[in-house]
């Protein structure tokens, strides 16, 4: 079992937000222009800061992100030093790829993603019904595809993805 399917089962969510809440995290929403979301550890106590000038959507993923640097990077927050997120979900960055997978598996339910490609929808479509945006979904994809798999796997996300874009669940940057 990884570390999102344990989070899962122990919280019986996969809402990012109440898994930070019941792990003790605390998230803030801040007023920014240019930043997704940003995570430190201050004083032992770990934060994750969310632009509330967001949708859901994106609130969810850059929350579920944050949250695998948490989980995955605290020797890197240690020093008291924030993980600023202005590219989120740069996929040549390894600590960035590792919190996309994070997102990725946390957000993204296989058994109801083979209900929908059972169902010959496209990735587009898929991602809409997920409320998931498409770039999350190539991420998740690519893992299964990893993990022997077989998939098709339409496309692989930008590497700026998150830094260009827009609200819709069907972006593809």
């Amino acid at each position: 079992m990884n570390l999102t399917e344990e989070l899962i089962a122990e919280y019986n969510t996969r809402d990012p937000f109440r898994i930070a809440f019941l792990m003790g995290i605390a998230v803030k929403f801040i007023n920014t222009k240019r930043q997704k979301g940003l995570c430190a550890i201050f004083d032992d106590y770990p934060f994750i800061f969310i632009n509330r000038n967001m949708s859901e959507q994106m609130q969810r993923m850059t929350c579920a992100h944050e949250l695998g640097h948490i989980l995955l990077h605290r020797d890197i927050l240690s020093g008291n030093v924030p993980l600023l997120e202005y590219e989120l979900f740069d996929i040549h960055n390894y600590t960035e790829y590792e919190a996309n997978v994070f997102a990725a598996n946390l957000l993204i339910d296989e058994e109801e993603l083979y209900e929908y490609m059972k169902n010959e929808a496209d990735v587009v479509s898929i991602s809409s019904a997920m409320d998931i945006n498409v770039n999350l979904l190539m991420i998740k994809m690519i893992e299964m595809r990893k993990d022997g798999q077989e998939l098709n796997v339409p496309f692989t996300p930008s590497r700026k993805f998150m830094g260009t874009i827009d609200d819709n669940a069907s972006s593809m940057h």
